[in-house]
């Protein structure tokens, strides 16, 4: 614990007696006081003057007029969320999201999705896959599609094969890589670091027997998956149970002649991103991902 950031490290405290991790009575219950945390020590308020519109199944975060050190516009910015595919919504992202936007000088949209047990990961893919479809339209200009954890799984897997060359720029952030193995950040992190090692464990059982049965593995791309990565963005957190999965990705891309950017922050947690409207360190770090987006 004592390696973890100051900022997180009393998070953490406050975590474990609050009884953060802990299985609740249901699904039902389980998302409710997750939603609660997230709003009570993560979440911040929008910034005035936001807009934010609010979709059936996406929310259109825009910028609020810049301030001078907004970067020169990229293009359009999609976000699927993470969670397992069991937690959130797009609407617990708005701070972070809102902070993209301001920083990016351009609008970011944000993606929801059905969640599991209810639904399976391909009726959940389907259904998001309908509305990215939706916004992408005849639209050829540059998109950045972006995600975190079980989202940067999904993001990755719509890039290299669903929608191939179809994206500028690819945002993995603390990204799920390893559905059938485990590395020893399982046990290193696996409990009291924001993911505890039982819910991924929980998590991969809802995804594993969706991507096995498409033959879609990370870490078994094809040449021409490859190469959708010429411009991606992968983002490691040193305290995070899937810190090893990932770090593990990158070498074997740059065994096989794939540059990616990489962004590793030592002493944070898995969903650091989500605590930007409230903590500094979060916004620092979150300052630098986006700075690879400028190059």
């Amino acid at each position: 614990m004592n390696r973890l950031h100051p900022e997180f490290r009393a998070l953490a405290a406050v975590r474990k007696i609050m009884g953060g991790g802990r299985p609740a009575v249901s699904v039902m219950e389980d998302r409710s006081n997750a939603q609660r945390w997230i709003q009570r020590f993560a979440s911040g308020e929008p910034q005035a003057g936001a807009q934010i519109v609010k979709g059936e199944h996406a929310t259109i975060i825009h910028p609020v007029a810049a301030d001078g050190e907004a970067q020169k516009p990229i293009g359009r910015v999609f976000y699927i969320h993470g969670g397992g595919m069991v937690y959130y919504n797009s609407a617990i992202f708005t701070p972070l999201l809102q902070f993209w936007a301001n920083a990016l000088g351009t609008p970011i949209e944000a993606f929801d999705y059905q969640k599991a047990p209810e639904h399976t990961v391909e009726a959940s893919l389907a259904g998001l896959m309908h509305s990215i479809d939706a916004q992408l339209g005849d639209d050829r200009g540059p998109i950045v599609l972006a995600g975190d954890s079980v989202g940067a799984l999904l993001a990755l897997y719509i890039a290299t094969r669903l929608r191939p060359g179809r994206f500028a720029r690819l945002v993995l952030i603390y990204p799920v890589l390893e559905l059938q193995s485990e590395y020893p950040s399982y046990t290193e992190f696996g409990e009291g670091f924001f993911l505890d090692a039982s819910a991924m464990r929980r998590f991969k059982g809802f995804l594993l027997p969706y991507f096995q049965a498409q033959g879609f593995d990370p870490f078994n791309l094809s040449a021409q998956e490859r190469c959708a990565l010429a411009h991606c963005t992968l983002v490691t957190a040193g305290c995070d149970v899937l810190r090893d999965e990932g770090l593990s990705w990158k070498a074997l891309l740059e065994k096989r002649d794939v540059a990616i950017r990489h962004c590793h922050f030592d002493d944070l947690p898995h969903d650091f991103c989500l605590y930007t409207g409230k903590l500094d360190i979060a916004r620092t770090a979150v300052k630098r991902i986006l700075s690879t987006l400028a190059s």
